[in-house]
């Protein structure tokens, strides 16, 4: 049921960077490439870019598809900030290229509406599938139709919630540390004691081993710290726990030995449970169904704070019994009915399926089914720009995305608040650092030798331009070329995503290897 399994690698990347050594006065990951090989592509005009004819002396070249709800629209209004951010003598030397990795969709008209939207004029380009794989092999990139397309399909599920007056609220699937020990109790048959009260859910009993009233033990929460490689009480509640950041859980009596338990397996993205009793014996169970409408409802309304109540018919799975704690009369004058998004359509429909049978859904909706479904709002990732919020952004902008990946798009003359993408403020009024939390790559070339990687998108727009003012700098400099000796470092294989994984780049030093 792993939410980040549906917002799939887009991208991956297969490079042999060689690293220059600490001493380096670049912020990014310095490179040893050969010149990538020219290449003709159409740009957002309609016009021929050929990569030669190019008058810069330095490129930033970025990698993105139109159609990307999330990451792709954050990494251009960064590198917005650093094109803004050049001196005028600086800006007549750097060009920006954004190439396409989508071309069956990414027309040269979607590309000019995506720049202007973006408020940006440098080229985006695109071209024939045949063109574009020699483009990205020559940067020594994969690129995967068939997850793209699972990145477009399944970004982000949402479920709308229609309350008993008409009032609909849209909630991200946000699961708790308690949405995991409710369903994972249920597949493995475990019973679980848990009273609720101001402070969340508090289990006093696991299995039918009970917590003394003495307070001699307890049942403690416990999460993996990869720092530490060790497992440890958890510094907040159940209800306060993010699934999502620690899917592997321990339960473990306070008087047990709990060193003793096994870590999750590295990169482990299953969603696993422990118990560990006063006598230190063990159990475990791991999910195993697949993620359907149940969980993402379970998650949606406990990470909202509200509850989301089923009973579970052994025959017929699960039934709602109640939303936010309102539930269907008795004389089933009206109740709670299932709804999803139609993308053929773009309209609401009844589910002809139930909760435990709708797979990997993406947007659902729950209402009365006395509602009308014509006035069940759209899921607001998909809104058209000019239905957005106009009090959305502080007035200023408009929202993208959904989820964590949701952000403002600032008119000009406008930026992030710090530390808030949903804010936008005044360029004059705060100094604008960027901490977004998805991956992709991003080169700064000299000439037409990629010399800088940028991995992630966690940057700040500041160091960045720094990388880009230092190759500039260094192309004045006759000693640059003899400055580095033949020293070289061995990056293993990274994965690139533009939607879910964080790259890890390793290296090792063959000189001392030798």
């Amino acid at each position: 049921m792993d939410k980040k399994s549906t917002v799939a690698v887009m991208m991956a990347l297969f490079l042999l960077l060689a690293s220059i050594p600490s001493t380096s006065a670049y912020n990014g990951h310095q490179l040893s490439r050969t010149e990538v090989l020219d290449f003709t592509l159409t740009d957002q005009n309609n016009e021929n870019f050929t990569f030669t004819q190019s008058i810069a002396d330095v490129h930033v070249v970025s990698f993105i598809f139109t159609q990307c709800p999330d990451v792709c629209p954050v990494i251009t209004q960064s590198l917005k900030l650093v094109q803004d951010g050049l001196s005028d003598a600086d800006s007549k030397e750097v060009e920006f290229i954004s190439i396409s990795v989508d071309p069956r969709h990414d027309t040269p008209e979607r590309l000019l509406e995506f720049t202007e939207l973006h408020g940006v004029d440098w080229p985006h380009l695109t071209g024939s599938v045949d063109v574009l794989a020699d483009v990205y092999n020559t940067f020594g990139i994969i690129v995967q139709e068939d997850v793209i397309e699972a990145h477009i399909a399944n970004s982000d599920p949402t479920v709308t919630y229609v309350d008993t007056t008409g009032n609909a609220t849209e909630m991200m699937f946000e699961p708790t540390g308690w949405t995991t020990t409710e369903t994972i109790a249920e597949e493995a048959n475990w019973t679980i004691n848990a009273s609720f009260g101001q402070y969340g859910h508090m289990v006093s009993g696991i299995n039918g081993i009970e917590s003394p009233s003495d307070w001699s033990w307890y049942w403690s929460l416990n999460i993996f710290n990869e720092s530490s490689t060790a497992w440890e009480e958890s510094s907040v509640g159940i209800d306060e726990l993010d699934a999502l950041e620690h899917p592997n859980l321990v339960w473990a009596a306070s008087n047990a030995n709990i060193s003793a338990l096994s870590a999750p397996a590295l990169n482990d993205t299953n969603v696993s449970i422990q118990i560990l009793y006063p006598d230190n014996t063990t159990d475990a169970h791991t999910l195993q169904s697949e993620f359907t409408a149940y969980h993402l409802t379970k998650g949606a309304f406990a990470g909202a704070g509200m509850n989301a109540s089923f009973s579970d018919d052994p025959t017929y799975g699960h039934f709602l019994d109640s939303l936010d704690d309102v539930s269907s009369p008795s004389d089933w004058s009206w109740y709670w009915t299932l709804y999803s998004w139609n993308t053929s359509s773009d309209g609401w429909e009844y589910s002809m399926v139930g909760v435990d049978d709708f797979v990997d859904p993406g947007y659902i909706a729950w209402a009365p089914n006395t509602t009308n479904v014509s006035e069940i709002p759209m899921p607001e990732s998909l809104q058209p720009m000019n239905d957005m919020d106009s009090q959305a952004c502080n007035g200023y902008g408009w929202e993208m995305g959904s989820g964590s990946g949701k952000h403002c798009m600032c008119e000009e003359g406008y930026e992030w608040a710090e530390g808030d993408r949903l804010s936008c403020v005044s360029t004059a009024e705060v100094e604008i650092e960027y901490s977004i939390g998805h991956s992709t790559i991003t080169y700064i070339m000299d000439g037409m030798k990629p010399k800088i990687a940028w991995t992630g998108d966690s940057w700040k727009a500041d160091d960045f331009r720094a990388d880009v003012e230092e190759v500039l700098a260094s192309q004045s400099s006759s000693s640059d070329s003899n400055s580095i000796p033949g020293m070289t470092f061995i990056v293993a294989v990274s994965g690139l995503t533009f939607a879910a994984l964080t790259i890890h780049i390793r290296s090792t030093d063959e000189e001392d290897e030798a």
